[in-house]
């Protein structure tokens, strides 16, 4: 570095005018510029995760005090490895520097870095075309560095000039003949259109509905939204007013009438309108309005002057393929100090590159994550003692198995008013199951509950209820089926009853809101409406599990039977026990292997 040029470096991204209006100068003047690399998107993520990450920012300045160059990085909570700023939520990351001066702001960079004891970098989604990559390994090399890249994703992208074109000459977007039958068969309904929503004042409004119908359409697929976490959600919010008031933030909503079916959350930058994260309502999901949604997003795109391309970012899915007609490749890029660690990122690559190609090997490697994971929770929540117990009747369980499964019917008995207890029990909704993933995403089991419950949602003829307070908050959730004919997995065997029965199954209180009689207020109210229908109410219990029983029986349900199943290698049986009541019931359940 030549003594006229300097380097500052910050722990913190500073709220500075002059220093924005610097550093998006500077984005204009670099190779690609795109909008992951703003000052504005640095200073979301900083806002959004400041409890987690530990922002390193190296600005590099001329003799004339302007910046000439910016490496956005954060360390890591051991403060020997670093990382881009927003590896994370930005699709393309790099370092920034005008072309004539980067090698010496990226080799001044990694000897600051060296400086600070860095023995890690890890580099993702750094464009494979830019120049940032053989600067990096030769100046990785001088400063003692161990460099790997490797192929992270395929960016599909929609090039305005390769479109095919009409006699007119003007091109028109792919996918709109779909769009022509999506917007027939909702005719019918009402009339389709799209809105484009780009101030802040119009944005607010409509991001949490956004925000919850992308985490309702996880759900559904059998995933966990990145933005049921709460700090996804403030940077979301937060990266839509910073890049509004400048006219890069856009909310696209695709309506049936009034009724949104598609969402868009995007941006337009420098020619390019990007594709970043989409979501559409699972009801109309027959006439692909996502799909519907991407047509008419690039044929608006193509009536902005200045508009060439719309990028589709990281990820391979399927629909992509059918409009991109252009790629754009990222890379992975490791540095290491230490020659052994180098090495062993080169082999866990290998293996998993390896892995991936085998669908047998991957479900296996798959298989092992998820048990690795479920253990990891319960010895977060039973220690270690009572995981290695959890272990040892996991091994036994398929030898000898004993359970016993109690069963209780709920006789006449009103629900509480809900002006008296400030709850509300609704049929459940996959919005309500959204609204839960938002608000215990910390809670693992819950949110394994959730996905179970969203499965059942979409598959099951089984009724769900979800107990609320006034502001909608989920509580408590519960299903009900008819009893007959209804598996017990802790009997592994269909349930027998008469036709008027009705079961209680699968209730669920997340884990912040237990001991607060959620459990007890919802089937009683459950109970209280199946009475009314003219059924009978049932639920039933592991003997077990000590508070269940205390709820149920707080609740207004009487003990009716025990059922035990019994099990010895391929041996089982099932037999009732003893009664532990004083008369006989008139209706009996029994159980078929």
């Amino acid at each position: 570095m030549t003594e006229a040029l300097r380097l500052v470096v910050l722990t913190q991204i500073p709220e500075d005018a002059e220093l924005r209006q610097q550093w998006n100068a500077l984005v204009d003047r670099v190779e690609r510029p795109q909008v992951f690399y703003t000052y504005e998107w640095s200073l979301a993520v900083q806002r959004a995760y400041s409890s987690t990450l530990h922002p390193l920012l190296i600005l590099a300045y001329d003799d004339a005090d302007s910046l000439y160059g910016v490496a956005a990085l954060a360390t890591g909570s051991d403060s020997h490895s670093a990382s881009f700023l927003c590896a994370t939520t930005g699709d393309y990351c790099d370092f920034l520097s005008e072309a004539t001066q980067k090698a010496e702001f990226m080799i001044a960079a990694l000897r600051e870095l060296t400086k600070r004891k860095i023995r890690r970098i890890a580099l993702a989604n750094l464009p494979a075309d830019s120049s940032t990559l053989p600067m990096l390994q030769k100046s990785g090399r001088e400063c003692g560095f161990h460099c790997y890249a490797r192929t992270a994703y395929i960016c599909a992208q929609v090039s305005f000039d390769r479109l095919e074109r009409g006699k007119d000459g003007r091109p028109f977007a792919p996918g709109l003949k779909r769009l022509r039958r999506f917007e027939k068969a909702m005719k019918s309904e009402a009339e389709v259109r799209t809105e484009h929503r780009q101030s802040w004042d119009a944005v607010e409004p409509v991001l949490q509905e956004f925000m919850q119908a992308h985490v309702a359409r996880f759900l559904e697929i059998g995933r966990i939204s990145n933005i049921a976490d709460s700090h996804r959600r403030v940077f979301l919010a937060e990266l839509a007013r910073v890049l509004s008031a400048s006219q890069w933030f856009v909310l696209s909503r695709m309506l049936v009438g009034e009724r949104p079916v598609a969402w868009h959350y995007g941006f337009k930058f420098h020619g390019s309108w990007f594709w970043y994260q989409p979501t559409f309502d699972s009801t109309v999901e027959k006439h692909w309005p996502g799909f519907c949604l991407l047509s008419q997003v690039i044929q608006d795109s193509i009536e902005i002057p200045g508009m060439t391309m719309l990028d589709l970012g990281l990820g391979s899915e399927a629909y992509k393929a059918k409009f991109a007609n252009e790629s754009r490749e990222t890379l992975f890029v490791s540095l290491h100090r230490s020659v052994l660690a180098h090495s062993r990122a080169i082999v866990r690559h290998k293996v998993a590159e390896a892995v991936k190609s085998s669908p047998k090997w991957e479900s296996l490697a798959n298989g092992v994550r998820q048990r690795v994971r479920a253990f990891r929770m319960r010895l977060r929540a039973h220690g270690l003692s009572g995981s290695i117990s959890w272990i040892g009747r996991g091994v036994l369980r398929p030898i000898c198995r004993r359970s016993q499964v109690v069963f209780f019917e709920m006789e006449a008995c009103k629900a509480e008013p809900a002006a008296t207890c400030n709850l509300e029990l609704r049929p459940l909704e996959l919005r309500h199951l959204a609204l839960a993933a938002m608000e215990y995403r910390d809670d693992d089991a819950t949110c394994t509950y959730l996905l179970r419950a969203a499965k059942r949602l979409r598959t099951s003829a089984a009724q769900g209820f979800v107990l609320t307070d006034t502001d909608g908050h989920p509580l408590h959730l519960a299903w009900t089926s008819p009893l007959n004919g209804f598996f017990c997995e802790e009997l592994d065997s269909t349930l027998e009853a008469p036709s008027d029965s009705v079961i209680l199954f699968d209730c669920w209180t997340p884990t912040a809101m237990r001991g607060q009689d959620y459990y007890q207020r919802a089937i009683k109210q459950i109970g209280a409406r199946i009475r009314e229908s003219g059924k009978r109410p049932w639920i039933f219990s592991a003997s077990t599990n000590l508070a269940s029983i205390a709820g149920i029986e707080r609740a207004g349900y009487q003990k009716r039977y025990s059922l035990v199943r019994e099990q010895f290698l391929a041996w089982k049986r099932i037999k009732r026990a003893a009664p532990e009541f004083d008369t006989l019931p008139d209706v009996e359940v029994s159980a078929r292997v």
